[in-house]
């Protein structure tokens, strides 16, 4: 039976290309660059209740995976496969895995954290669950995918939906280390169920991370019971404004709709154009918040950076967790 166990492990890290699932800095300006969006066309699920803007190029696969587990794709056509594409292929594959009901198969393999254990940021509008979700890391830090749970599934998905998002890798390469001697063991041989330690090592793609995180960034849930508004008719943020300079101590005021808030206050953190959160804290109204009308808010962060520019996110208090409520607001900021 052992030889046989070897050679399934085996099989399920090299589906992965040998184990795996797989700035320019402006010095000039003092603002940041426009960015350039390309065509993309809209993808809306009725069933699943999600819209997305795909990028012009990617392409969109719906139908089944065995088990008879809904899927839907969003892929880069230079992929050799066809889809679908679920949690195991190859490293240098661009896409990603909407999984309404989840798949019944290992994560992918290989170091890992927590989404609240990892120090990036994502652009999400809407919130993941922090201890369900991961980053798959390359020895450089990178993540090379993501896996996204709900602590409250979205309409019609069930307690094991997911997405995953799988980047471009270039030259990839995998090490495996025995736990037993801490010596490097052929892949073939490799054992992570018992300890065995996997390392992937390898460039991630700028161009497809842009276009997918683009992706992740439009997606968002629709409740099939209300009418979806439009963000600047629940918040409007008046200082700092976008593309602004600011430094420490950034001040911060505006409002929002009451229902932006729970207990008078809401969400709000700055993080750094290479995903790093340098501060959190919340904005916290000034105002009687118990009504739908605009109600003053204003905060405080102080923070510290190398990096030029940045963006101020600010999320709704959503105390249901569901997903279809989330709503973000993203300004970009650059840094004295």
């Amino acid at each position: 039976m052992r030889p046989i166990y070897f050679t399934l492990i085996a099989l399920i890290f090299f589906s992965c290309r040998n184990a795996a699932e797989k700035e320019q800095e402006e010095t000039t300006s003092e603002a940041p660059e426009p960015k350039m969006t390309a065509s993309t066309k809209n993808y809306t699920s009725q069933k699943w209740h999600f819209s997305a803007e795909i990028p012009e190029g990617f392409e969109i696969f719906e139908g089944e995976l065995p088990g008879e587990s809904p899927v839907i794709n969003f892929f880069d056509p230079e992929i050799e496969e066809e889809p679908p594409f679920a949690i195991h292929n190859d490293a240098e594959d661009a896409y990603i895995a909407v999984l309404p009901k989840g798949f019944g198969v290992d994560a992918p393999g290989g170091p890992r954290r927590s989404f609240k254990e990892w120090k990036g940021d994502l652009p999400l509008s809407f919130q993941a669950d922090p201890e369900s979700s991961y980053a798959y890391l390359l020895e450089n830090g990178e993540p090379w995918a993501i896996s996204v749970r709900f602590q409250t599934p979205p309409p019609g998905w069930n307690e094991y939906g997911s997405i995953y998002v799988f980047y471009e890798v270039n030259n990839f390469r995998a090490e495996c280390f025995s736990s037993n001697t801490g010596e490097e063991v052929d892949m073939k041989e490799c054992n992570p169920m018992e300890g065995d330690a996997m390392k992937f090592y390898g460039e991630v793609s700028e161009e497809k991370r842009s276009a997918l995180n683009d992706i992740l960034e439009s997606l968002y849930f629709t409740d099939p019971n209300r009418e979806r508004r439009e963000i600047e008719e629940l918040i409007k943020v008046e200082q700092p404004q976008e593309n602004s300079t600011v430094s420490s101590p950034l001040k911060i005021s505006g409002k929002a709709r009451g229902y932006w808030f729970f207990e008078a206050s809401a969400p709000v953190r700055l993080v750094s154009e290479s995903g790093k959160v340098l501060a959190e804290k919340y904005i916290s109204a000034t105002d009687d918040w118990m009504t739908e009308d605009w109600v003053p808010f204003e905060a405080e962060l102080e923070f510290k950076t190398k990096e030029k520019r940045g963006y101020l996110i600010f999320n709704r208090a959503n105390a249901s967790g569901k997903p279809e409520h989330d709503r973000v607001m993203r300004i970009p900021v650059v840094f004295n």
